[in-house]
């Protein structure tokens, strides 16, 4: 109990710091998407809501948004198993390079752009920035793969050798039932992380309106922000909140199956 007592106590200052910096903030939010305005504070429910929906552009926002999850999460996963195995059947020696894939998350983001503007030359698609997020988040998504790869029982696929299985039979349904848990939290991972590639594609388009392709909801909340629109900005900001929270949970729930 006495230890119990401990570890409570040594919470306490981060329970206290997410409670001052992020929940009480986000009530706030929520507030300011209920109102008119920040200066009259006028009570409107709803209809801030009702106005962003209609908005032509937040609906463009948000359909770009989920083609970025839809296209370069599943690149990115798919990378990251396919260089996870390539690592596993090469030389020990060249597990070291997996560290390497790590070096996209700590360079500076305005000398990456500077590459990416020079290898890309077209600035009305989001391809380029699809290969931006895939690029800079496929480091982590490696290390975890491959020591998820570097705990799996060689007795398991002995014994399915054994009873029959091989080929892409094994890897169906061996390989990936027991990485499953690793690979639907890397999925997760790029989810979130799609919502955060606002820096590296404002650095790449230079401006605060991008082509219609690139637009996202980042775009959408600065250039409100900009405005002085905070109540727009805090509906897709409650808005996006909870689409993250709904994606994490329905994978939290679908990981929890196939453990």
């Amino acid at each position: 109990m006495r230890y119990r007592r401990k570890c409570k106590y040594l919470l306490l200052p981060s329970i206290a710091g997410i409670l001052v910096f992020y929940c009480v903030p986000f009530v706030r939010v929520i507030y300011y998407s209920l109102i008119e305005n920040q200066f009259s504070k006028k009570w409107v429910g709803l209809k801030n809501y009702s106005t962003l929906f209609g908005n032509e552009y937040f609906r463009l926002a948000m359909k770009n948004s989920f083609l970025l999850i839809l296209v370069g999460v599943p690149v990115l996963v798919a990378g990251a198993v396919f260089l996870s195995v390539l690592f596993m059947r090469l030389n020990r020696r060249m597990k070291r390079l997996r560290l390497a894939f790590i070096l996209p998350m700590l360079l500076p983001t305005a000398s990456i752009i500077l590459v990416w503007r020079m290898v890309f030359t077209v600035r009305e698609s989001p391809v380029p920035v699809y290969a931006l997020f895939v690029w800079k988040n496929i480091g982590i998504a490696v290390i975890l793969c491959s020591a998820a790869f570097s705990l799996l029982d060689a007795g398991i696929y002995e014994a399915a050798k054994l009873d029959g299985a091989g080929g892409m039979r094994l890897h169906w349904h061996v390989t990936l039932p027991l990485l499953a848990p690793t690979l639907f939290f890397v999925t997760l991972l790029g989810i979130v992380y799609s919502f955060r590639i606002f820096r590296e594609s404002y650095l790449y388009y230079g401006s605060n309106y991008p082509p219609d392709a690139g637009y996202n909801l980042q775009y959408y909340m600065n250039n409100h922000f900009m405005k002085l629109n905070y109540q727009y900005l805090a509906s897709g900001a409650v808005i996006t909140t909870i689409l993250v929270c709904v994606i994490v949970a329905a994978g939290i729930r679908m990981q929890r199956r196939f453990e």
